[in-house]
């Protein structure tokens, strides 16, 4: 092997490391709590309130249709979901994981309907 295959190969080496060693590096979920928002695509305001598996409770108040509401840190575990829309209750229960993120969304026909990502 001549000396420029030789320094090229060095050079490949040294790509390929500090690309593993990035790889490697990034940071990874550590059992972080769930994130969730609400997304209201419903027929009207919506007026929610969420209680987590520690028993706190999210109130979420006039939530316009359209819009969607900021996001909140929740406990792993069995959440509950209860609003209304237009004076009618809808109400759903959730198991949310660590190192999910959650779009909870009141659809068309005022259905809540989850939808999750894990985070990485």
């Amino acid at each position: 092997m001549n000396y420029n295959q030789m320094k090229k190969n060095k050079l490949l080496l040294g790509v390929l490391g500090l690309a593993a060693l990035g790889l490697t590096s990034c940071s990874k979920c550590n059992d972080d709590d769930p994130l969730a928002r609400i997304a209201n695509n419903g027929t009207s305001t919506a007026n929610l309130q969420i209680t987590a598996s520690n028993g706190d409770v999210v109130s979420i108040t006039e939530l316009e249709k359209g819009t969607i509401s900021s996001e909140k840190v929740y406990s792993v575990g069995t959440t509950i979901l209860n609003g209304t829309i237009e004076n009618e209750q809808i109400s759903d229960t959730f198991e949310l994981s660590t190192c999910t993120a959650y779009d909870i969304t009141i659809n068309s026909d005022n259905e809540i309907v989850l939808f999750s990502q894990t985070v990485e």
